[in-house]
């Protein structure tokens, strides 16, 4: 069994070839190209955290994916990474293990940052001018990094509640000496009032913003309430917005932010449609420069199947 180290996962890896891997996980999830069981969630109160255990096979795939992420919030003021984790790979003929990606969480914040990236790209169209960012952490760097370079945006404001309020400045400064015009507002209201494109990467459990603050013509990539007891948006929202994507409808039910809205009765249970057929036909979403949309992303194991099949070829393994 091979290991894998996070600088051999690094010396390989190209965010083309993860968009795309991730890209062909949503579309073959939609297609039920995928044999993945619910994820597994531990979730801790003091200090606070969770590890999510996501898993499965692609019906074509050869081998079997077994992924742990985990997340420690306060861990970022003992100096140490807020996220880790691996990645085990195993044949799925023999179930000899093939490899462990000791990959510390990256596999996971790469394909998560793939997702947002291809998430905020159905609002291409609208040709955004300013993105928004709400959250000052790891994910939420990697969303304006890659979002940005994708999208050909060259504005970013950035949101942060109080506590983190220096981490939004020096995100802000790391993106500028990236060439970026970035900026940390002092409120959400700053933040949406130029942002057309706006994405939620926090592991927030209150809406961050009130529904009104939101523009028309605002598109959301809500992707920070990934287990339960989670929220980002205010659920009034989903009842102004004429397009709802979701990574997995089941998930989103469950525990996204989604699940908050069709519970309090303002959406019903069958008001999003599939990320996947979304971005295999996007004529299919046919907005207006004034139409409010959301993609609610909770997380999906072909995700991390997919990657992993990535990182394989990659390492000829």
């Amino acid at each position: 069994m091979k290991i894998v180290t996070l600088p051999e996962l690094r010396n390989v890896m190209s965010r083309e070839a993860v968009l795309a891997a991730v890209r062909k996980a949503y579309i073959g999830h939609a297609h039920q190209r995928y044999v993945t069981p619910m994820p597994g969630q531990l979730l801790f109160d003091e200090p606070p955290g969770d590890c999510h255990i996501k898993y499965g096979y692609s019906k074509a795939g050869a081998v079997f994916v077994i992924k742990i992420a985990i997340g420690f919030y306060g861990n970022a003021k003992l100096g140490l990474p807020v996220n880790n984790g691996l990645v085990l790979v195993l044949s799925r003929t023999t179930g000899e293990p093939v490899a462990v990606f000791q990959d510390e969480g990256w596999l996971t914040s790469w394909r998560t940052a793939a997702a947002g990236t291809l998430a905020a790209s159905l609002a291409a169209t609208r040709k955004p001018e300013v993105l928004g960012v709400f959250g000052a952490g790891h994910q939420a760097e990697l969303q304006a990094t890659w979002i940005t370079q994708a999208m050909g945006i060259r504005e970013v404001r950035i949101w942060a509640r109080q506590a983190d309020a220096d981490q939004a400045k020096n995100l802000a400064e790391r993106l500028r000496g990236m060439g970026l015009a970035a900026i940390a507002g002092r409120t959400t209201g700053e933040v949406l009032e130029e942002a057309r494109l706006v994405v939620t990467a926090t592991p927030s459990n209150v809406p961050l913003f009130p529904a009104h603050e939101v523009r028309p013509g605002t598109h959301i990539v809500a992707l920070g309430a990934d287990s339960p007891g989670k929220q980002e948006l205010d659920p009034t929202l989903f009842g102004r917005a004429r397009c709802i994507a979701t990574d997995d409808h089941e998930q989103c039910l469950d525990h996204g932010d989604l699940s908050y809205a069709v519970k309090a009765g303002i959406i019903p249970a069958d008001a999003d449609q599939s990320l996947g057929v979304l971005l295999e036909n996007p004529e299919f979403l046919d907005l207006t420069g004034e139409d409010i949309s959301i993609v609610d992303l909770t997380g999906i194991p072909a995700q991390d199947i997919e990657n992993a099949a990535l990182f394989c070829r990659l390492l000829g393994l």
